[in-house]
């Protein structure tokens, strides 16, 4: 089968949708990844988690990037992490300051800095934008507003708390419905060209292709994918010398007239910021055909991971004489003086602080001991029942398994522990005997066990996109929005989950510029991502030590022997002797209160977003705006965002190039223009497709399972 060259420049158009082309339409090509099917990233340590969120608090310091470098700061700042987040210490911070001294550097260069990076990242930058370009939005989008509410006040709506000023979710690409220009010519962006081209325009398929391939044919036919609705982005070129971001937009923004030629011009500026930012952001996918697999695109992430591993770090280690104790049965071989000696060992040993956490491995388990432990154990099992209760959960280290200076070089393949060997589900007779003469390292069974294949070093890459589509372009989808309150209504709860789109629209990148508040508290975005996870890589007991025949409890339950405070720690459980016991902690390990079974699904953080801001961040993050309420309860407040969103430059989609405005007051003669009162019910009807779309998504990551036999 030839390969699909997408084209909507020349005659006939060669989009999803039409001309026997699928909406869902895969190109057998390196393309850049969107969240919704494409991108998983990997699972970080609650410890990564809170230098990340360290690192992008301190870049909001006032001249962080200058006060990074003063030995005054840096001890005042890592004082105060230490002494205010659990996870900071010394060695987290040490690279954490490596890490933010670079972030500097760059930032100095750039004037903008990364944060969350890892996989990807969120830009950020506060200078990016021109306070004269900030300006001519902020008295657009007023009267841009009032025309607004004076259309809606004519069908008798009340004003909503977000006033979508330029909504791409409004006339739309109507499958059955709009006007398009299928022989590929541009429609123009005036009066003129629009009416003159409404003679050669088609209404589009009724029932555009769709592939219907897969397992999860339903759910991508009915929530990720859209046979009724799409987005209608701009064309938008670059027009500056070779290597610059400058751009034109080439055809109008849906929903805002080009005669606002003062908000083009200042939103044609925050896409040249933009683009710099999405080079930063922007995750390449490589198509892949595997033999026995079904050809695919995999996601390369952008930055490695600091903390890798695939299991708890126990570090507790068996003392050297209590590996020469003898079992029970063979203490009759021993001297007076040699089992008095080992006895008085022993209770030393006992005196030792003990830990909360519960283990289970076979012959090392946390269990209550006995008065009489002489009698009824014996030496070994005693030691080794102590050894078990001074097992304490650790947080992995950065620099534990290979230093910052091998993380930005991409040498980052090892792991702390594991990863095990995926086919290796057994245990072998020859670990087996050896463990059994040599129990106390049971608890580190994996590290004489096969080892799977260790990960690949990163491979770092660069996006160029004013090089690498200079002479295509790109198409941008635009909105702006105001989050109004009023005194009858103080606060906004914030929005849910959701990426920018449906499938369809093949959005790749976001940028988000906030250019005017007033009276209202400061909003911060959070971002969380779709985790890649495979346990059978990970190191945890997936069989279970069973019932020990001399591990009977009922032994303890006299009164005499209870503890009340103490209690807790030897309550014996009997999940806790079987399969997959120890999960809880590698779910503590990655900041889950309960990983069994969890959502697939990961919060980065959350980034500030104070008037002036443009920030950027991949389409594979989801993303949500804080709650707000209003400062002064007694007066009116509003923040606004202008949203841009970009098309996958590698795809193609029909574009308002393709499509004659279908707003009823842009275009003399009646048409077959939709009026308002219809483009709103279909909003409202995409609207939904929207939420059930981020629904689905949530639901295709599946749950973190970790298997074992039970």
């Amino acid at each position: 089968m030839p390969e699909i060259v997408l084209d909507n420049t020349a005659g006939p158009l060669k989009v999803p949708g039409f001309h026997d082309i699928p909406i869902d339409v895969e190109l057998p090509r390196d393309q850049f990844a969107a969240g919704i099917n494409v991108w998983r990233g990997t699972i970080l340590t609650a410890k990564e988690l809170a230098m990340l969120n360290l690192i992008n608090t301190i870049t909001e310091r006032p001249d962080w990037h200058v006060r990074i470098f003063q030995q005054e700061e840096i001890t005042r700042w890592q004082k105060d992490a230490l002494s205010s987040l659990s996870l900071i210490n010394d060695q987290t911070w040490s690279w954490c300051l490596k890490e933010l001294q670079d972030k500097a550097r760059n930032f100095e260069k750039q004037g903008h800095v990364l944060v969350f990076n890892t996989g990807s990242g969120i830009c950020k930058s506060d200078t990016a934008i021109p306070a004269t370009t900030q300006a001519q939005l902020r008295d657009a989008t007023v009267s841009l507003i009032q025309d607004l509410g004076e259309q809606t006040q004519s069908l008798n709506m009340q004003k909503p708390v977000v006033v979508n000023v330029v909504d791409p979710s409004l006339f739309p690409l109507v499958y059955g419905r709009t006007m398009v220009l299928v022989g590929g010519q541009p429609c123009g962006m005036d009066q003129g060209s629009w009416s003159a081209r409404l003679q050669d325009s088609q209404i589009a398929p009724e029932r555009p292709l769709f592939a219907q391939e897969g397992a999860w044919e339903h759910l991508r036919l009915n929530c990720i994918w859209s046979t009724r609705f799409q987005w209608l982005p701009c064309e938008v070129e670059f027009n500056g010398p070779p290597g610059s971001t400058d751009v034109r937009i080439s055809s109008y923004i849906n929903n805002l007239h080009p005669m606002n030629r003062i908000v083009y011009s200042a939103i044609e500026a925050v896409l040249t910021s933009s683009i710099k930012q999405w080079n930063e952001i922007l995750i390449r996918a490589k198509w892949t055909e595997q033999l026995g697999y079904r050809p695919s695109c995999k996601p390369s992430p952008r930055e490695p991971i600091r903390i890798r591993t695939y299991g708890v770090d126990w570090k507790m280690k068996y003392p050297e004489w209590a590996k020469k104790l003898p079992e029970q049965s063979k203490e009759d071989q021993l001297s007076v003086e040699q089992y008095n000696k080992m006895c008085a060992q022993v209770e030393e040993y006992l005196k030792e602080p003990e830990s909360e956490d519960k283990v289970h491995w076979c012959l090392v388990h946390t269990q209550r001991i006995p008065e009489d432990w002489k009698a009824r154990w014996g030496l070994q099992r005693t030691a080794l029942t102590k050894y078990a209760r001074m097992f304490f959960f650790e947080h992995s280290d950065p620099g534990t398994a290979y230093s910052y200076e091998d993380w930005k070089s991409g040498r980052t393949g090892e792991a702390i522990i594991g990863p095990a060997d995926q086919e290796h589900w057994g245990r072998t007779f020859g670990t087996g005997q050896f463990l059994l003469s040599h129990p106390w390292l049971k608890p580190h069974r994996w590290a004489f066990e096969p080892k799977g294949k260790k990960d690949d070093d990163h491979q770092f890459y660069t996006v160029t996109l004013q090089d690498e589509f200079r002479d295509k372009g790109l198409q941008v989808v635009a909105k702006l929005h105001s989050i109004e309150l009023e005194p009858d209504i103080p606060s906004f709860s914030g929005d849910d989950w959701h990426t920018e789109g449906n499938a369809n629209e093949h959005i790749v990148a976001n940028a988000i510029y906030a250019f005017d508040f007033d009276n209202i508290t400061e909003p911060q975005v959070s971002f969380r991502q779709r985790l890649w996870h495979d346990s059978q890589r990970y190191v945890y007991d997936k069989i279970g030590a069973g019932d020990d025949p001399d591990d009977d409890e009922s032994d303890f339950d006299r009164p005499e022997d209870n503890d009340d405070e103490d209690s807790w720690i030897y309550e014996p459980d009997r999940e806790e002797k079987y399969a997959c016991w120890d999960v809880k902690y590698i779910g503590r390990l990655f900041g889950f209160e309960t990983i069994q079974n969890a959502p697939a699904w990961q919060e980065l953080g959350k980034v500030r977003m104070p008037p002036g801001r443009l920030i950027s961040f991949p389409n594979a993050f989801q993303h949500r705006m804080s709650p707000l309420e209003l400062q002064d309860k007694t007066k009116p407040g509003h923040c606004r965002f202008l949203t841009l969103s970009l098309v996958d430059p590698t795809y193609r989609i029909c574009s308002t190039r393709n499509v004659p405005p279908q707003q009823p007051k842009w275009i003399d003669g009646s048409g077959s223009h939709m009026d308002l009162k219809e483009a709103l019910e279909l909003k409202e009807e995409l609207t939904k497709i929207h939420v059930r779309k981020d629904e689905a998504t949530f639901e295709l990551a599946r749950n973190l399972v970790f298997s074992g036999f039970h």
